[in-house]
């Protein structure tokens, strides 16, 4: 008896699907977007009628997990405390960041395990072993490297051989029986679903590099950071450093930050970056050093502020390497709060060497670094500040403080205004108190 199939339509931008043709997307309005695809309803049948695997969870025996250790210490951290088998990573970030050459350290690394497969889609097998020579890698003989976009051929290969499959990059892939060029919405959607379904079979680990869209969201649909088990993003900053930062993480915590150095043989790990972003701190009004807290990580940072009458009518707010949002915050509650008066002023916020940070712990520092500019009064060298500050003014208690504290006193620091720092900053009026005392820098 053959099998009864019915055909839908599916828009090749967003992935809205349709029973009937149409010529403008319903969903997000592209023309001439519609594909072609046939769905198994006897399948779907069958499949349904199968008798679900239920059983009750104090029944169900798992063995100690184990994960697989790159060698790495940062990327291992970045991922939990390492690879674990049959999990699928998504590693995300601008072209030429050093995706590539991360995977191509890591198949090194994983080759104590047993093989690597790498497949890429990008670069041709001659590329890929320059660049392998170009790094100094020696163990090469177990990295097994197929230049292709046809993922076809997983489904006769047995992957139980390999301890790490690596997909680079996953928007040149495809599938043949999904009618859609690589890269579409439904492509994307139907490897990653494929990838994700081989790792689990066989528990191998996959690594699937993805792209960056213009406004640095990962491209594709959500749909692919959902079914992966962890997201990493890789970022850098203006000193050339290379962060890679965990968005989410089944096996571990989604807040961890590695961070890496290009060299001239790869990517070198840092693994204290305590000082890193304050060496070059000078004493002067709007300078402010502040406690970040990372995952795992606590680290120092520069918080610079310039406050000046307007150029033109309309005040200005810009920040880099801070959300605006917080620096309005901030803005709007020194003014309401402390009467302070920022409205009619430019506003101008940075955070030195280029790094971006979204901690609420900033907002002390930010507020301190406001009020030094606006009076002109320098914060006195070996004193910090962090805090989340409240709508209604309170400065409060943020995650970490004691890691926090210790930081800024092995760095030198011997003041620290926090909630519970040795200088309490309990609320706005506090801080602007305590800067009314400062000396004049003028």
């Amino acid at each position: 008896m053959s099998r009864k199939k019915r055909r839908i339509y599916v828009c090749d931008a967003c992935g809205y699907e349709s029973p009937a043709w149409f010529g403008r997307c319903p969903s997000c309005g592209t023309w001439n977007s519609a594909i072609s695809m046939s769905v198994d309803n006897h399948a779907i049948i069958e499949t349904s009628k199968e008798v679900a695997n239920i059983r009750s969870l104090s029944d169900i025996k798992v063995e100690d997990s184990h994960r697989l250790f790159t060698g790495l210490n940062e990327f291992d951290r970045a991922l939990g405390g390492g690879v674990v088998p049959g999990s699928v990573v998504l590693v995300s970030g601008e072209p030429g960041i050093g995706k590539s050459t991360l995977m191509l350290q890591v198949a090194e690394r994983m080759v104590s395990y047993g093989k690597v497969l790498y497949i890429s889609g990008e670069e041709s097998q001659r590329q890929i072993k320059l660049r392998a020579r170009r790094l100094k890698l020696g163990k090469t003989e177990n990295i097994e490297v197929s230049a292709t976009t046809e993922l076809d051929f997983l489904e006769k290969l047995d992957l139980k051989d390999y301890s790490l499959l690596i997909f680079d990059s996953l928007q040149t892939l495809r599938l043949s029986n999904v009618a859609s060029l690589p890269g579409s919405f439904v492509q994307v959607r139907e490897c990653a679903n494929f990838v994700v379904s081989k790792a689990k079979e066989s528990n191998v680990a996959a690594v699937i590099v993805g792209h960056v869209t213009k406004g640095g969201q990962i491209a594709g649909p959500k749909l692919v950071e959902h079914i992966v088990d962890t997201v990493l993003y890789f970022d850098t900053n203006k000193s050339g450093y290379r962060f890679l930062r965990t968005v989410k993480n089944r096996f571990g915590p989604s807040d961890e930050i590695a961070v890496f150095e290009m060299t001239s043989d790869g990517l070198a790990e840092v693994p204290d970056i305590s000082d890193l972003f304050v060496k070059d701190f000078i004493v002067a009004p709007g300078n402010v050093i502040t406690a970040v807290s990372e995952g795992s990580k606590t680290f120092l940072v520069e918080v610079q502020s310039l406050v000046s009458k307007p150029i033109y009518g309309t005040p200005r707010r810009l920040a880099t390497g801070v959300p605006i949002d917080r620096v309005l915050l901030v803005a709007a509650v020194l003014s309401k709060r402390a009467n302070i008066p920022l409205d009619n002023l430019d506003l101008y916020i940075n955070i030195a060497g280029g790094i971006q940070v979204d901690d609420p712990g900033t907002d002390l520092a930010i507020a301190l670094s406001l009020l030094s500019s606006f009076t002109n009064k320098a914060v006195p060298q070996g004193m910090a500040a962090f805090g989340e500050i409240g709508l209604d003014g309170t400065v409060r208690n943020v995650t970490g403080s004691s890691k926090r504290i210790d930081r800024l006193k092995e760095s030198g620091f011997s003041e620290v205004l926090s909630p519970n720092g040795n200088i309490r900053i309990q609320n706005i009026a506090d801080l602007v108190r305590f800067v009314g005392g400062m000396s004049d820098g003028s």
